[in-house]
This record gives structure tokens, sequence and C-alpha cells, in this order.
């Protein structure tokens, strides 16, 4: 009689063969399983910002004073820009004297500003002489031109010149001893220098010593001739 292992021996083989050819099939199936994708959780990464471009430092200067300003507008300010009567000035000067010869002067002017620096213009003349019983009226008109050369504190130093044409009046005599007044005409030239003061934006106050190149004795000056007087601009800028 056969004993079992005998008889199970030949079918153990073809069995196992069977079981290792299997397990390394279902070890080559590929895993098709649905898996959900995970979403990120952390807080969202920064966005980096542009970074600024630098800015030239600019330098500070210190503010000047309010006249200097004012001087440097004026300057600066193209001459192409200003109309004819933005260089307009009126104004004028006067003068007053009492005592045995009473004599009261008055010059008015207008002028033109060529330049920043440079003015020229006319004016009238009237003056009026009492004394010794007579009483005088002398008129007439002038042309002028004035250069200020240079600043000093908030004023500048003006060179001034000028000529005069006057119809004087001329007192005299007859041979009875009455009293007449005749007229002439007498031309007069003056030069001297000045200060002017400004007192707003464009208006000056001028100080002038003239000399009178006239010596006639019928001129109604005398030397020095002081003046005084101001000018203002027709137009506010």
């Amino acid at each position: 009689m056969l004993t079992p292992s005998r008889h199970l021996t030949p079918l153990l083989l073809p069995l196992l063969f069977v079981l290792f050819a299997s397990t390394g099939a279902a070890a080559q199936v590929p895993d098709t399983t649905y898996r959900k994708p995970e979403l990120p959780t952390g807080p969202p990464a920064p966005v980096e910002q542009p970074r600024p471009r630098p800015q030239p430092r600019v330098r500070e200067q210190p503010e000047p004073e309010p006249e200097v300003v004012q001087q440097q507008e004026r300057e600066a300010q193209p001459e192409e820009q200003l109309r004819f009567i933005d260089r307009l000035y009126f104004g004028g000067s006067f003068g007053l004297q009492f005592g045995t010869y009473t004599s009261i002067s008055l010059l008015p002017t207008i002028s033109y500003a060529l330049t920043p620096k440079l003015y020229a213009g006319v004016g009238g003349v009237y003056h009026y002489e009492s004394g010794e019983g007579f009483n005088l009226h002398h008129y007439g008109g002038r042309g002028l031109a004035q250069l200020e050369m240079f600043n000093i504190g908030d004023g500048a130093v003006l060179a001034h010149a000028e000529a005069e044409v006057l119809s004087v009046a001329v007192p005299y005599y007859d041979v009875t001893g009455r009293r007449h007044i005749d007229r002439t005409a007498l031309t007069i030239p003056m030069i001297g220098i000045g200060y002017r003061q400004r007192f707003s934006n464009n208006g000056y106050f001028d100080m002038l010593l003239l000399y009178n190149g006239n010596d006639d004795p019928i001129n109604p000056y005398s030397n020095p001739v002081i003046r005084v007087g101001f000018n203002v601009p027709f137009t506010r800028r």
C-alpha cells in the first residue's frame, strides 16, 4: 500500500508554480484608486512689491528777505512780457522856500523804464518867486535820464542828468522908475547823483544833489540844487 506523501508530491509542484505566478501578476497591476487632490492649508505667500525709485535729494536754501524776493522777481521777469503802460511811471519833485524871498517849485514827470535800471522821462516845470514887490512865474519843460548804478542796502545810487527849457520872467525898471516884467527863454543843464529808496513793489522815493550848468544871473536856480521826489507805476505788477 502506497503512503499519502508519495501521491501528493507530484501535485504540489504544479500548485506552487500557479500560486507564485498569480502573486507576481497581482504585484504588476497598477493602482487605479482615485485620490482627491489636497489644497494648501497655510497663509498665502506675500506678493513682492516693486521698490520705489530713489529721488534726487534737494538741498534746502534759506528763504531770502521779502524785499530781496521782490527785487529778484523784478529782475527775473522777462521784459517782453511787460506792456508799454507797465513801464510807465508818474511822479515828480517839489521844493519850498519861505523868507525874504518865497520860492515854490513843482516838477511833475512821466518816465519810462527802458531797462530795469535805466529810465528816461519828460516833465513840466513851474517856479513861483516873490520878493521886493515882484511876483515872478517861470515855466517850461524838461527831459531827464536816470541810471541805477549799484545797490546800497534796500536802495540804489543814481546817476541823474536833465535839461530844462524855461520861459523866465525877468523884472526890470524903466527910466521913469516903473516896474516891468519881461520874459526870455533859458536852457539849464543839470547833472548829479542821488539815492533811490523803494517803498513798494515798484514805487520809489528819490533824493537828488545836482549841479546847475548855467550861471546866467536870471537863472532861478543856485548851486547845488537839492530835490526830493517820488515815482510810482501806472499799473500794479
